[in-house]
């Protein structure tokens, strides 16, 4: 019913880049602890949940995320982390060695001013230095790029090229429109139509999409590049708009960052929900987003 879960453990950040939705809560409460976030995510698994995602803020701000996360690895879940990797070149080797299947690094940019610009610190080098720890430490990466017009849409190739250079594969994204001022998005949005004609004609479709509804995946320059688009709620729902959000402070939400909260799990738990309680919770938001699936 929810096959993948997005669980952001931390809120604040250490960068300020000017596209970020804030995991659609921009104001968080009070953030979980390890054994709120752990008994919350227990009680999900009986609704279908093999994948989770943890993201942030910047996830690995949060102190012993690594005892965190191999817990719910040891549930046997695929569990992958996405990071702004300022902080990757010390997490590297540990993220490797709890068993983490992959993670997910955002570079928007090779050049050093134009990453000042977009993320408000002069840190590329702590990012690129993160991405090459994770290389060394065979932990498989997947670069995510967001492109924008006047900002980075000439740079999406040479991002592309990097991608080969340390093994890793490429994702790029739609500007969403959930946090940005209607000028901020008219300005910078770019349709990605353009790219995946160039991806079709000089790259090679992966046979391994089939659903219409899927991320189109492509093999370019020996790169594996996939098209994240934003949610079109009149479009397919495909499986990964399906999942939900558990944000940092225990609500959850849908993947369109438009839509209002689903449940507050974090006032349910400090009631006393706990175990099946907890799960019929999950089973509940489970059959709301399903029955908003378009057939």
């Amino acid at each position: 019913m929810i096959p993948s879960l997005r669980v952001s453990v931390w809120p604040s950040c250490d960068l300020a880049c000017r596209y970020c939705h804030k995991e659609g809560n921009p104001h968080p409460g009070r953030h979980l602890q390890d054994r709120e976030i752990l008994e919350i995510i227990q009680a999900a698994l009986p609704v279908g949940v093999v994948k989770i995602k943890i993201t942030g803020g910047e996830p690995l701000l949060r102190p012993y995320l690594s005892d965190l996360m191999a817990q719910i690895i040891r549930w046997g879940v695929s569990l992958t982390l996405t990071t702004n990797g300022t902080r990757l070149s010390l997490w590297a080797a540990k993220l490797r060695e709890i068993g983490l299947k992959r993670v997910g690094v955002s570079l928007d940019t090779l050049d050093p001013e134009r990453f000042r610009q977009l993320c408000g610190v002069d840190n590329l080098a702590s990012v690129i230095d993160g991405i090459h720890a994770a290389r060394d430490a065979r932990l498989p990466i997947e670069l995510n790029t967001v492109l924008m017009r006047g900002v980075n849409e000439d740079e999406w190739e040479n991002l592309t090229d990097f991608a080969k250079t340390i093994a890793a594969r490429l994702q790029l994204i739609e500007l969403s429109p959930a946090a940005q001022s209607p000028e901020f998005y008219e300005c910078h949005h770019v349709n990605l139509d353009y790219v995946e004609q160039v991806l079709q004609e000089q790259g090679e479709t992966l046979e391994s999409v089939q659903d219409p509804s899927d991320r189109p995946r492509y093999r370019f320059h020996g790169v594996e590049v996939s098209l994240c688009r934003v949610v079109d709620m009149n479009q397919t729902m495909s499986k990964r708009r399906q999942g939900l959000r558990l944000s940092a402070d225990g609500k959850v939400y849908s993947f369109d960052y438009r839509q209002p909260c689903l449940a507050d799990l974090a006032q349910a738990y400090r009631q006393g929900t706990r175990g099946k309680d907890l799960t019929r919770l999950w089973i509940h938001v489970g059959t709301m987003i399903n029955q908003n699936v378009p057939h």
